[in-house]
């Protein structure tokens, strides 16, 4: 079974691309971020003549979360349950035998601003959240954009982040709290050191490889056994036939 995560960065932009990639490489689960769309736009027929069940919590313009299944989705919750300062940013739900929660964390601009302060905040919900779900015992994959490098290889240039969002030593204590839960990352191990997943559309960053790991799959204690390989789909990330790009390419593991 493939679970993919991929931040499409406006589904509305990104439509005929994500078409392509379902075509294409056919993924059983497919969580997506930033949607950028309120629920009654997102184009439901693209997953659905690919034979997929859709779960998802939209918002205009900015975040919005999706699970596209090749099963039945049940038990879906939208956001924490502490809020999310009305900013639709996860959703879970039960498909293909796991529980699975689909994130799209903040980014957190600088760290002087207010939505720094709210990205420490959604992380400390979060995991306070997650405790409980790690608790049951259950298959639990926790998947999207965390918006976090978690260490020196996950970034092109540490001097280059040194105190910046995504590499900053708060939301790395914040990502050791969530980890520590019992949750692993089930990408790194699969592929080589400094494999990125986010590149800017500024600078040459694709083209030079300048780059972050801030998509993740980390999975439970129970789903960890069952993780048999792990990949960044780069090709996904370039522009295919005058289609446009997201900024984040494809990332997926695959469960036995």
């Amino acid at each position: 079974m493939k679970l993919v995560t991929w931040n499409v960065n406006s589904l509305k932009a990104r439509a005929d691309y994500v078409r392509r990639y379902l075509a294409e490489r056919s993924p059983d689960v497919l969580c997506i971020q930033e949607l950028k769309l309120e629920d009654d736009h997102v184009p439901v027929e693209l997953f659905e003549e690919h034979g997929y069940h859709l779960a998802i919590y939209g918002q205009k313009q900015w975040n919005g979360v999706l699970i596209a299944s090749r099963e039945p989705i049940t038990d879906v919750h939208r956001g924490l349950p502490e809020g999310e300062a009305g900013q639709s940013r996860l959703i879970s739900a039960r498909t293909a035998g796991l529980r699975l929660v689909n994130l799209y964390c903040p980014q957190g601009q600088s760290a002087d601003s207010p939505k720094f302060q709210y990205k420490l905040e959604f992380y400390a919900a979060l995991t306070r959240w997650l405790a409980a779900e790690v608790d049951l015992g259950e298959p639990l994959a926790v998947v999207g954009d965390l918006n976090v490098a978690p260490g020196p290889d996950d970034v092109w240039s540490v001097e280059a982040f040194e105190n910046v969002p995504t590499y900053h030593p708060l939301e790395h204590a914040a990502w050791a709290e969530l980890v520590g839960l019992g949750l692993h990352d089930a990408v790194a191990p699969f592929v080589p050191p400094r494999t990125f997943t986010f590149w800017d559309y500024r600078g040459g960053a694709f083209r030079f490889d300048h780059g972050m790991r801030i998509d993740h799959v980390l999975v439970s204690e129970a789903l960890r056994p069952r993780v048999t390989g792990a990949f960044v789909d780069r090709d996904f990330r370039k522009k295919i036939d005058g289609l446009s790009a997201s900024d984040h390419a494809p990332v997926g593991v695959e469960l036995s």
